[in-house]
């Protein structure tokens, strides 16, 4: 990895139209894309069609690609523009993906085993032999019937 180049993760969710010859062309044109912005791109997993959670353009399911790329940081909002044009994109998703190792670092804190005492075994309160007339009666006298 460049210097100056960061790895993010970029989810698309695409139309469910496309076929396959159409699927692995919009790849092709997004690799050319990423190319021309200094970037290239790691992997992409395999696209999958899922259903949505809510429609989005009155669909009601999408194709799902999943990549991961490298590219600098100041190209990021150029691509974003020109990823806006494509119609095949019905969603988008862009995330960093490393952290710098100094923040990393701060939030690993050493964990202790701390045993927890068992309180003394408490014995089960005596029933003082209150019967249900008894408890019956007393309501009685407090509601005033």
């Amino acid at each position: 990895m460049e210097e100056d180049q960061k790895q993010y993760e970029l989810t698309c969710i695409l139309s469910p139209h496309l076929e396959e010859a159409d699927l692995n062309g919009f790849k092709k044109e997004f690799e050319a894309m990423i190319n021309k912005k200094g970037g290239k791109i790691i992997y992409f997993r395999e696209a999958e069609r899922k259903g949505l959670a809510y429609p989005i353009n009155k669909q009601k399911e999408g194709i799902y690609l999943i990549s991961h790329i490298e590219i600098k940081p100041e190209n990021i909002a150029d691509f974003l523009k020109e990823l806006k044009t494509k119609k095949e994109i019905l969603r988008y998703l862009i995330i960093y993906l490393e952290a710098p190792k100094q923040e990393a670092d701060k939030f690993k804190t050493p964990r202790k085993i701390v045993k927890i005492k068992k309180s003394p075994a408490t014995k089960p309160t005596e029933n003082k032999g209150i019967k249900l007339e008894e408890i019956d009666k007393k309501l009685d006298e407090l509601v005033g019937l």
